[in-house]
């Protein structure tokens, strides 16, 4: 007898927060709006200052590698964004980028946020990227 193909998993954000789901939808659909055939490269996946290194008179070194991908390093410098707790991503591409860069970078801010605000498991964490999420930051 044939099986039918498992049903796919709920998207985690919509389990986790259902208030979520249109802001969700909406980001999938300005997502697919753009181009994403890029040169994928090695992520970090959690860029942030804790994970930032530097002996005096030494390497600089970047830890916590377990997050580690292969993608678009427009992803990384959206999520240190989000992680510096800027109010626009933009202050990261410090060289004028492409305008294609400045979209996909806002696009995967938004991304970010969007985790943050579903997953987050530091309270001040979660209600700053809710606030930015939603429009309601003060």
């Amino acid at each position: 007898m044939a099986r039918l193909p498992p049903r796919p998993p709920e998207p985690v954000h919509r389990a986790t927060a259902p208030d979520l789901a249109t802001i969700a939808a909406a980001l999938r659909q300005d997502l697919d709006l753009v181009n994403l055939d890029i040169e994928h490269r090695l992520l970090h996946h959690d860029l942030q200052l804790g994970h930032l290194v530097r002996v005096p008179e030494g390497p600089r070194v970047l830890l916590d590698w377990e997050l580690a991908a292969f993608g678009d390093p427009t992803s990384d410098l959206a999520r240190l964004a989000v992680r510096l707790r800027l109010l626009s991503p933009q202050p990261v591409l410090a060289h004028g980028p492409a305008p294609a860069d400045q979209r996909r970078l806002e696009l995967y801010w938004r991304l970010h946020l969007l985790a943050d605000a579903a997953l987050a498991t530091n309270p001040e964490v979660q209600a700053h990227a809710l606030a930015l999420t939603t429009g309601t930051i003060t």
